[in-house]
């Protein structure tokens, strides 16, 4: 058999349900050893750059300058090549899952690789797992595209790519499964659980062979508890914890306000230099600020502050009785990296919030275990323990993730001596940070853009007993890229639809346009054709979702219709509001259906007897009768009656009436005189639809 044979078995192995365990488990190894792949070139890329724009030492000019080139190509890159590596990774990857299914498109891979190491390498202040997430979702994306998986199937693989990612930046396969669940799936499926592990594990033993164990922030100490009276002190820790994390939010938040305030005004690449500039003045007063928090590039100050502050030795080289001195120093950075990360991140510059959120945990942790040992100083506490219990704590609260932020610090450290007190910090600030904002670092952009990102779930809605492609409407007008405005006034004022599929050769879905984008395009008066004012890459469900699907992600951007697709974008219909009304009635009725097939059958075991379900014809025998002036055969019973949408519950003074399907159950020699008494005079007997026989 050929490798294309192979692979041509293997998607119709993936397309059959209930059949793919084993292929789904070779996708997500698939993922993971992509992913591991990417995460090595990324974190090659970024010293490469590094190295190239700093040289061998660093001087203030370039500290100053670096930051705004970098800022400013990966704003060309965002605007001439792909925007999906703009910002937080995770957002985008869970905008991907939100109103695309998890279908990102082929270029983000590549565009978020140069993207990321331009950011990063030249100093911007974020972390290298958002992109990461992003590289791993968009590959396992890319893959169960490729096989055409159904939706269910390819949102697996995108969370399995995401965790993939992790555990390869962190060499944490357990935190990358756990990252997973926790904040791409947002629960535990037994279906998706097998594939993630798989993934994260592979990526995670990819990565480390290709970089090495230096790709953590490795402390170099082991910590444990000594006097059990420093747990208050861990369980206090959890309010500036939570404090941190609310306020990374509202930073990035803030700063992305003034992006799009600015970007009204001046080219969108020119904003994300300016994010750079911003970091470059402050890298000028505190150096620690630029990039990821390790291997910073040849500045005066820490060149790695995250492994620093875990070990406890910030300040250690200066004046004695200096505890006041340290102490003010960490929160100085926590402070510096809150301001640079949230305008990098806000502005749209390629970098993460995972590593910033782990740098001003151990900031302030250290901060905080530092203020600890001069009030109590014959408690035995280490400010480096503080500092790691630091980063879980700030990391839970902020992505509403305590199992994944406790066992990344596990992992990073390789001991579990801490596990209580980091549980009691993390647990805290998760707790008080639920009470004070309402989303995570991730949730909020979303909401903030109308988007409600809602994990699927188990529950069996009636929207999930149908599919999309039952009930989208296939007739329904379409519009030509090159058409006119003048064509496509027209086209509206003839109509009742505010919005039309713009489709190109081949079938290609090219953007929606809606009336609101023609009002647009005609006030502004300038020549134009659909393809110009419509908007482009619009939400859209595959064929195959089901219909609460569907729904869901009409209702996260709050949109009236949504095109439907398969393969690569290849337009095969739209769902609107009135196809989800009609199909909602249809799928009651469906769920109806079930319902009473289940009791009947169980009558049906118990009796020996048969189950029909049979129309009235007009002029049949039973034709306006009532029920009990029927004569019926021995043995059989009318169980229920469906009238239009209504389901009737019959009894002796019930009439039957033409068009009426009435369920009943009959003694198996009585078969054929029942079916003789619902059908007209002169038809063929079984000449009855619909006519079910269980």
């Amino acid at each position: 058999m050929t490798v294309q044979e192979r692979l041509s078995a293997m998607t119709t192995r993936l397309q059959a349900s209930g059949s793919s365990d084993g292929a789904m488990l070779a996708l997500g190894a698939g993922t993971g050893l992509i992913t591991g792949v990417f995460a090595a070139l990324l974190i090659a890329g970024i010293r490469l750059v590094q190295g190239l724009a700093f040289g061998a030492t660093a001087s203030p000019l370039e500290i100053l300058l670096w930051p705004a080139v970098g800022g400013l190509v990966v704003g060309l890159i965002l605007r001439y090549w792909a925007v999906e590596p703009g910002g937080s990774g995770v957002v985008r990857t869970l905008e991907t899952l939100a109103l695309h299914g998890g279908r990102a498109r082929r270029r983000v891979p590549a565009s978020t690789l140069t993207a990321a190491s331009i950011a990063l390498g030249t100093g911007a202040s974020g972390g290298r797992e958002g992109p990461i997430v992003l590289l791993g979702g968009s590959i396992g994306s890319t893959l169960g595209q490729w096989f055409r998986l159904d939706e269910s199937r390819l949102r697996a693989l995108v969370a399995t790519g995401a965790g993939a990612g992790i555990a390869a930046s962190f060499n944490a396969p357990i935190g990358g499964m756990l990252f997973a669940i926790e904040v791409i799936l947002g629960r535990l499926r037994a279906t998706s659980l097998q594939v993630v592990v798989v993934g994260s594990v592979v990526a995670s033993v990819t990565a480390r062979s290709l970089v090495g164990p230096g790709i953590v922030f490795q402390p170099t100490r082991v910590y444990g508890l000594g006097d059990p009276r420093q747990l208050a002190l861990y369980a206090f820790l959890g309010l500036p914890a939570m404090a941190a994390a609310v306020s990374l939010g509202r930073a990035e938040q803030w700063a992305a306000e003034a992006a799009s305030w600015l970007r009204q005004r001046i080219p969108a690449p020119l904003v994300v230099g300016l994010s750079g500039l911003i970091v470059g003045l402050i890298a000028l007063a505190i150096p620690e600020v630029l990039g990821t928090g390790d291997r910073l590039p040849p500045v005066d100050g820490i060149r790695d502050p995250i492994r620093a502050m875990l070990d406890g030795s910030v300040g250690l080289d200066g004046p004695e009785g200096t505890g006041w001195r340290i102490a003010g120093l960490l929160l100085a950075f926590a402070v510096a990296k809150l301001i640079a990360t949230g305008v990098t991140v806000g502005f749209g510059n390629a970098a993460g919030t995972f590593a910033p959120a782990v740098f001003m945990g151990a900031a302030l942790g250290g901060a905080f275990g530092t203020l600890g040992a001069q009030f109590f100083p014959t408690w035995g506490i280490e400010p480096g323990a503080f500092a790691l219990a630091g980063t879980a704590a700030v990391f839970a609260a902020a992505a509403r993730a305590p199992l994944t932020a406790i066992l990344i610090a596990f992992e990073l450290t390789g001991d579990y001596q801490l596990v209580v007190p980091m549980m009691l910090s993390a647990g805290i600030a998760t707790f008080l940070a639920d009470r004070v904002s309402r989303d995570s670092l991730y949730e909020a952009p979303l909401r903030l853009r109308g988007i409600a990102f809602t994990p699927v779930s188990d529950d069996v809605d009636v929207m999930q007993l149908l599919v999309v492609s039952e009930v989208m409407s296939t007739t329904h007008p379409t519009v030509a890229p090159d058409q006119s405005l003048a064509d496509l006034r027209t086209l509206f004022d003839h109509s009742r639809s505010h919005g039309f599929a713009v489709v190109g050769p081949g079938g290609r879905l090219v953007g929606v346009v809606t009336i609101s984008d023609l009002q647009r395009a005609e006030d502004a008066g300038r020549p134009a054709t659909a393809a110009d004012i419509c908007r482009r890459r619009p939400v859209t469900v595959d064929a195959t979702a089901t219909l609460d699907a569907a729904l869901q992600r009409m209702a996260a951007i709050d949109v009236g219709r949504i095109p439907v697709v398969t393969g690569r974008d290849r337009y095969q219909g739209i769902v609107r509001r009135s196809d989800v009304v009609t199909a909602y009635q249809r799928a009651i009725l469906r769920k109806l259906d079930e319902q009473q097939d289940v009791h009947t059958s169980h009558l049906r075991d118990l009796t020996g007897v048969r189950t029909l379900t049979l129309s009235v014809d007009t002029g049949s025998p039973v034709d306006g009768e009532l029920v009990r002036e029927i004569e019926w055969p021995a043995r059989t019973l009318v169980t229920s009656i469906r009238r239009g949408s209504a389901v009737l519950l019959p009894d002796g003074a019930t009439r039957l009436a033409a068009g009426d399907e009435v369920m009943v159950l009959a003694d198996p020699t009585e078969v054929e005189t029942v079916r003789a008494l619902l059908v007209r005079q002169g038809a063929p007997i079984g000449d009855t639809s619909p006519d079910r026989d269980d």
